[in-house]
């Protein structure tokens, strides 16, 4: 009988010793000094991102941006004549994929047939640089004629013949 009172009170005397480090852990815990942290690291940041237009632009005295010539005199306003005005109404050149985001791994939205017409929209506001070139592939945000908007590749589209 009085080894299980002297475990009852050992078993007593652990709790009691245990309620009392939570205590003070959580009382430690809510106090208002600075927890330090550990510096964020460094990430470096590539998209792999091809140009497709092979000059480097210049800005010239008049603002227009403009490719050298080789004797250093700036030529006429460089424009890429391939690159999509927004508003500008397009067709697909055969099945066409809409994707979720400017990828081709991301989810595809719908597939639209030949003949199918599109109207080629502005960047969303977290795109800096329009249209989005990955890997050698142009990217345009298009919305179609059922209202849906997504991604297309540049060259599963075409501008609509006029007549």
């Amino acid at each position: 009988m009085m080894g299980t009172m002297r475990m009852t009170w050992i078993v007593r005397m652990v709790a009691g010793l245990t309620a009392v480090v939570l205590v003070i852990t959580f009382v430690s815990a809510c106090t208002d000094q600075p927890v330090a942290t550990l510096p964020a690291p460094q990430v470096t940041v590539e998209s792999g991102v091809t140009s497709l237009t092979p000059a480097a632009p210049k800005t010239g005295e008049s603002g227009v941006t403009t490719a050298d010539e080789p004797d250093g005199e700036p030529s006429a306003p460089l424009i890429d004549p391939d690159v999509l005005a927004v508003g500008v109404e397009v067709q697909a050149r055969g099945m066409l994929r809409i994707y979720a985001a400017a990828e081709p791994n991301a989810p595809t939205l719908a597939e639209y047939a030949a003949g199918d017409r599109f109207t080629v929209l502005g960047p969303p506001g977290d795109i800096v640089v329009y249209p989005v070139e990955l890997s050698g592939v142009r990217w345009y945000r298009v919305r179609a004629e059922d209202g849906l908007v997504g991604w297309v590749m540049a060259d599963g589209i075409e501008i609509v013949p006029i007549g």
